[in-house]
């Protein structure tokens, strides 16, 4: 494998918005370090600097539906982000080839957290969390895919919208692992989630994403400042332009995050 051919291959689709047949269905047989390499040659042909990392697939309950059976990662850049600071925005879905919205919470980490942390020492390098609303999109036709095709896609990320702050607090863990969410498009209520969805709770994502970070050799590290999302609360749901999709979230995270799609 090149990795450098593949990830040329993947920035051509995403830049042009194209779809392309999945690298496990041609025969090259990329092993979940071969894809980080990819992902990483990616990131760099998009010109991208790194604020974080986004984790997909820790709601176990979708795992079926896409085939996949583990958690991935991928990067986000300053590029990728919508911060929508009064809990509305507006995105445009042409720089898409098959978009799906994942509600999420998004956690800031004021510190990097050690080696192989514990869930408390997690929760003490947390700055805030806050909504968040994730655009993932598969260069791959309905969305089937390997874990690996998904990995050295960048882990499938389009773009992060981050709605208003909250402080964290000494029981974060538990207040994350009960947060409600309400997903809706143009105002009927789709499907429902929580927290504790997401793997063990999202602090519980965060420690399988720093695990896994310090398996691949060559990736980078978390930084103080780095926020993860950490997951879909709900099934990833396809959008189209002309829709207003909005999350209702209940618990340490109380508000409404809203979001229309134009092209």
């Amino acid at each position: 494998m090149n990795a450098d051919d593949v990830a040329l291959e993947v920035f051509g689709a995403i830049k042009s918005a194209s779809q392309i047949q999945p690298f496990s269905e041609r025969g090259l047989n990329l092993s979940n370090s071969d894809a980080y390499e990819v992902a990483r040659a990616l990131f760099h042909l998009r010109g991208w600097e790194n604020v974080g990392r986004k984790i997909g697939f820790t709601n176990r309950s979708i795992w079926p539906i896409y085939s996949v059976n583990e958690p991935i990662w991928g990067t986000i850049s300053n590029s990728s982000l919508v911060y929508a600071e009064n809990n509305t925005a507006v995105v445009n879905l042409r720089e898409f080839c098959e978009p799906r919205i994942e509600p999420e919470i998004v956690i800031s980490l004021k510190e990097c957290p050690p080696n192989d942390p514990s869930i408390e020492q997690i929760v003490k390098c947390v700055d805030w969390v806050a909504p968040g609303f994730e655009i993932v999109d598969s260069i791959y036709p309905n969305w089937k895919f390997s874990v690996p095709d998904t990995i050295a896609a960048g882990g499938l990320h389009g773009k992060l919208i981050i709605g208003r702050k909250v402080e964290s607090t000494e029981n974060i863990n538990n207040l994350l692992i009960n947060q409600k969410v309400s997903l809706s498009k143009n105002g009927e209520i789709i499907e429902k989630g929580s927290g504790d969805n997401v793997l063990n709770g999202p602090i519980s994502a965060i420690q399988y994403l720093l695990r896994g970070i310090e398996k691949e050799i060559n990736e980078s590290r978390l930084r103080d400042g780095d926020f993860v999302t950490t997951g879909t609360l709900t099934d990833a749901k396809p959008i189209y332009s002309g829709e207003t999709w909005t999350a209702l979230f209940e618990g340490i995270i109380n508000t409404t995050l809203k979001i229309e799609f134009l092209q």
